[in-house]
């Protein structure tokens, strides 16, 4: 019995749960009571700017491993992740990504662990994303902000191993910190946003492999505005130009011939690139359920605007 103790795997049990708090209307109280924390969970609360918290000592007393940390001024998520990310190489195995918009289901830290320490080759997980049009479902911006954004995470019942060129969000993930320390991945602090993409590449790149896992799902509040909805989107457009573009091809072919190429041949080419985004972002829908083939048109319209905000990100930089 000693000698088989002696080889057996230590297990993952320290989770730092990590939870960017960007948004003031949000109870944080509320989300925290719905997690199932034991002695060997903390929770660390990233305040993105000088937000006043008005029940702040109402937080503290819910458990006593809850901490916050400030950023002195507003960054961008990236740079609050990073945070997050250095903390947790102190003292954890293991860091579980939430944000202080989504609605946890309370064994979402034990189903973290658990499949982390079945696939203990895995180095990223994430959690199924419930748009909140499943709930509200009257709402025509809602409902497109749910389909363009988690058509990642979408619910199943079984886990699978995410490919290229898809991603899991940042909202529901978790690392093994031991894999973050060994290929020292980071945050790419200068993303505004698209921060999960370009994190997902990384582990992939040190031959890393991504899953997402069942029974562990976050129910997110998407945008229901059109102004929220535009700005949401034109922000993703803009980053598009950095993420898909030029951290790949402008060291790879020079800034002479990037320039003339983006210049000249994108705007021909966006018609097309975009149709393929469309159809990467919609098939996933289509095959959870046919009925979000009627997305198809109002999908392309958007990519198309986010082509064009892309193209604008070129011309001003």
């Amino acid at each position: 019995m000693a000698k088989d103790n002696l080889f057996k795997k230590t297990k993952l049990k320290k989770v730092l749960v990590c939870i960017l708090y960007h948004n003031i209307d949000v109870n944080l109280s509320s989300l925290i009571n719905k997690i199932e924390i034991n002695k060997n969970h903390s929770i660390l609360i990233i305040v993105d700017g000088k937000i006043k918290i008005k029940n702040k000592k109402e937080i503290l007393s819910l458990n006593n491993n809850i901490k916050f940390i400030y950023s002195l001024k507003k960054k961008t998520v990236a740079f609050n992740r990073n945070l997050g990310l250095n903390y947790a190489k102190k003292n954890f195995e293991l860091i579980l990504y939430l944000d202080s918009d989504v609605i946890p289901e309370k064994k979402i830290i034990k189903s973290h662990l658990k499949f982390h320490n079945k696939y203990e080759n895995v180095p990223l997980l994430g959690g199924a994303v419930i748009p909140s049009f499943f709930k509200n479902k009257f709402n025509i911006w809602e409902i497109l902000d749910g389909c363009l954004s988690w058509f990642t995470s979408i619910d199943r019942n079984y886990n699978k191993i995410v490919n290229k060129p898809y991603h899991l969000p940042t909202c529901n993930l978790s690392i093994k910190i031991d894999f973050i320390i060994k290929n020292k991945i980071f945050f790419d602090k200068n993303l505004k946003t698209g921060e999960d993409v370009d994190l997902c590449n990384k582990i992939r790149e040190k031959k890393g492999k991504i899953m997402l896992i069942k029974n562990a799902r976050v129910l997110h509040q998407d945008r229901k505005s059109f102004k929220d909805f535009f700005n949401h989107h034109a922000s993703w457009g803009r980053h598009q130009f950095y993420t898909l573009y030029k951290k790949k091809y402008f060291n790879l072919i020079g800034k002479n011939n990037f320039n003339f190429i983006f210049l000249i041949i994108y705007p021909f080419l966006m018609p097309f690139i975009n149709l393929i985004s469309t159809f990467l972002t919609i098939f996933p829908w289509i095959k959870f359920k046919l009925r979000f083939i009627i997305f198809i048109i109002p999908t392309y319209v958007v990519h198309l605007i986010k082509g064009f905000f892309t193209y604008l990100e070129f011309i001003k930089k």
